[in-house]
C-alpha cells in the first residue's frame, strides 16, 4: 500500500470510500478500507497472527502490528525491505523476512497457528520486485494447503487486476484454487472491496506454537 505523507491522507481516502459506498458508486478502495477487511477477517476467525506477503514500504505492516500478536512480513526487493524494516523497527511483534514469498511461506506456515495470510506480493511496476512470476498467488495457495490446519483465513489483494495485468491468473482461476484448497462448508469465500477473502467457519486445529 502507498506511503502516506501524513495521517490525513489515509483518513481522507477512507472518507472518500465511505462516500462512494453511500452513493453506490464503483471505487478502488484506499488503504484503510482494505485494512478493515483484514480486521473483519481477524474478528471472524479469531486469528492471532498474520503473514503479509509483500511488505512494500511497511505502512500496512506497522498498522497490523497494533492488532495482531505477531506479524511476519515478507519483501523480495532489498531496498523496500530495508525501508519497511526501518519503519517497523519499534514494533517488537514484527518479524521481517527478505526473499521470495513462495519460498519463505514454506518455512513459516509449519510454525504459525491461528494465522491469517495476506497475499499482496506481486509485481506492480516501478520500484516493486518480483520472483519468477509477476503474480504467484496460485503457487502460494498450494503452499498454504500443506499446513492448512495452522491457517484460519486468506486475503488476496487487488481483485481488479487479475486477468488484466500481464502474467496474472484470471479471477476465476484464483477463486477456483481458493475453493479447491479451502473447500466448503468448512471455509467460506467472498470478494469485497477489491479483495478475495476466504475464512474458516470452524476453529482451526488445536495445534499450538
Amino acid at each position: 500500500m502507498n506511503d502516506p505523507k501524513t495521517i490525513l491522507e489515509p483518513i481522507a481516502g477512507f472518507l472518500l470510500d465511505i462516500s462512494a459506498k453511500l452513493r453506490g458508486d464503483f471505487f478502488n478502495p484506499h488503504s484503510l478500507t482494505k485494512l478493515q477487511n483484514l480486521l473483519r477477517a481477524k474478528a471472524y476467525t479469531g486469528a492471532t497472527s498474520i503473514i503479509e506477503v509483500g511488505s512494500f514500504r511497511g505502512v500496512t505492516t506497522r498498522r497490523l502490528a497494533r492488532f495482531f500478536q505477531h506479524v511476519h512480513s515478507i519483501e523480495i526487493e532489498p531496498a523496500l525491505f530495508a525501508e519497511a524494516q526501518h519503519r517497523c523497527a519499534a514494533c517488537k511483534n514484527v518479524t521481517m523476512h527478505l526473499g521470495d514469498g513462495k519460498h519463505i511461506l514454506k518455512e513459516l506456515t509449519p510454525k504459525v497457528s491461528r494465522c491469517l495470510v495476506f497475499l499482496d506480493g506481486h509485481f506492480s511496476g516501478g520500484i516493486t520486485g518480483q520472483g519468477d512470476e509477476p503474480e504467484p498467488v496460485l503457487a502460494e495457495l498450494d503452499i498454504l494447503a500443506r499446513d492448512l490446519d495452522n491457517i484460519v483465513g486468506v486475503v488476496v489483494d487487488d481483485f481488479r487486476m487479475f486477468g488484466f495485468d500481464k502474467g496474472w491468473p484470471r479471477k476465476s482461476e484464483v477463486m477456483a484454487r481458493l475453493e479447491y484448497v479451502m473447500p466448503e462448508p468448512e471455509w467460506q469465500h467472498t470478494v469485497i472491496y477489491d479483495q478475495f477473502i476466504s475464512m474458516r467457519r470452524s476453529p482451526a486445529g488445536s495445534r499450538s506454537k
